[in-house]
């Protein structure tokens, strides 16, 4: 419920919000909860490491300590140290550079790809920070940026919100004012990436736009902090928010438990499809070399996406239902985890996607955004057809993935960036965050 002082007066929803996550307390939360936080924070640093070699990676390595200054904070798995800004950059544009990051289905982005590297940024840098402390920045960056881009009156890419989410995090971990955190996301609000809704699509290496929103919440911090005012009832303009929906339950259960983990490193609206043709295959034994094309049955915003057949870049592929359906039907799993460069000249692989056609569905529509289901329909050699029921993806609360598959992902996702012992120390440090400690995790990570 909105808060008002003596007078009645209603708080601004920035202050509310604000208040709300200066006062996270980890002691106050359930196991759930914390196990959440752990699971995103395994997740990222997958993600991230599995991102590494990427060329836009190695840039923002190169880029983000001339921008933000030398510093003691670790510049995961590159041995190299840079101030909190530049690492929270360089971190971030690797943890979404593959499409591996971690989800929210109502924000119909990606948070966790902003809060973890800032959130593990800024325990290196502050010298008392604890893991409850840890864990309350994590859970504060993951409720404010998903409110605030569930409440969006029009879909926007990650990066056009993450920046909230950064605002939050950083002003718990800090101990910053509610105050001066009102004042930042107010900054944030009217100085985040102005993203177009396609943006990404076309192969770029910015994508979502997720690194440049963390850099847009952390500037924002750091002028509220030093006395810059923002537009504090740009939360309250019916033209951009419901401030309803921002402040619903806003004590209740956090939401970081809602977040979805991916199986596989390709853009969520096609992991339903990928699910739906593994069905099909585990149980007819289907081969690629019986299929004469493949209908996808699917929603409208599956559409913002390229779906070219012959990709030209790794992001376009990462954005094509008919390529990864074909790689995984030719190459296995195995080869979405994540996607590679070279297989963008897989002739193969070209081929079939080809004869896989992507078309809408209207009855799918209205499950969308709360699920993002599929079905697909096979036409084989002799005339045979098979059609897969209605298929949600795995890694949503509803379908979790294991600790087991999570641990899974990372041995498969970073087997090419991370030897098995560096592997292991990473599964140790998050371990050992369960425990109270968080120096093994920057040894890994540095």
């Amino acid at each position: 419920m909105p808060k008002g002082n003596e007078s009645g007066i209603v708080a601004p929803v920035a202050l509310q919000l604000g208040c709300h996550a200066a006062g996270l307390d980890a002691r106050h939360f359930g196991p759930e909860t914390s196990d959440a936080v752990f699971r995103c924070v395994l997740d990222a640093i997958t993600s991230a490491a599995a991102g590494l070699r990427q060329p836009g990676v190695v840039a923002a390595r190169r880029v983000a300590p001339l921008l933000y200054g030398p510093g003691s904070v670790p510049i995961w798995f590159s041995g190299g140290t840079a101030s909190a800004g530049a690492a929270m950059l360089a971190n971030s544009t690797a943890a979404a550079a593959l499409d591996l990051d971690d989800g929210y289905r109502m924000a119909r982005g990606h948070p966790g790809a902003a809060v973890i590297p800032a959130a593990l940024a800024l325990m290196s840098a502050v010298p008392d920070a604890s893991v409850d402390d840890f864990i309350a920045t994590v859970v504060a960056g993951y409720e404010v940026g998903v409110r605030l881009a569930a409440a969006r009156s029009t879909y926007a890419p990650s990066g056009a919100w993450s920046g909230f989410a950064v605002v939050a995090a950083a002003g718990r971990m800090l101990g910053v004012d509610a105050k001066a955190i009102a004042q930042a996301l107010a900054i944030a609000a009217q100085t985040a990436p102005a993203l177009p809704a396609l943006a990404g699509i076309a192969g770029s290496d910015v994508k979502e736009g997720i690194p440049a929103g963390v850099a847009a919440g952390w500037t924002a911090l750091q002028l509220a902090m030093g006395g810059v005012t923002g537009p504090v009832d740009v939360l309250e303009d019916k033209r951009l928010f419901d401030s309803q929906a921002v402040l619903r339950d806003l004590n209740g259960i956090p939401l970081i438990g809602g977040t979805y983990f991916k199986a596989f490193g390709c853009c969520r609206h096609i992991h339903a499809p990928l699910e739906a043709v593994l069905h099909l295959q585990a149980r007819h034994g289907l081969a690629a070399e019986d299929i004469v094309s493949i209908v996808v049955f699917t929603y409208q915003a599956t559409f913002n996406l390229s779906n070219k057949p012959d990709p030209a870049t790794l992001v376009e592929a990462q954005y094509s239902v008919p390529y990864c359906l074909a790689v995984c039907l030719l190459r296995g799993t195995d080869a979405l985890v994540p996607l590679n460069a070279g297989q963008l000249n897989d002739a193969e692989v070209r081929e079939l996607a080809g004869r896989i056609e992507v078309t809408h569905d209207a009855a799918i529509e209205p499950l969308f955004p709360k699920r993002s289901p599929a079905r697909v329909v096979v036409n084989l050699v002799g005339g045979q057809r098979l059609e897969s029921p209605l298929t949600d993806p795995r890694g949503d609360p509803e379908r979790p993935l294991s600790s087991a598959d999570l641990e899974r992902k990372l041995r498969i996702a970073t087997r090419d960036t991370l030897s098995p012992t560096v592997q292991q120390m990473v599964l140790d440090g998050v371990a050992a965050l369960r425990t109270g400690e968080w120096r093994p995790l920057l040894a890994a990570l540095r």
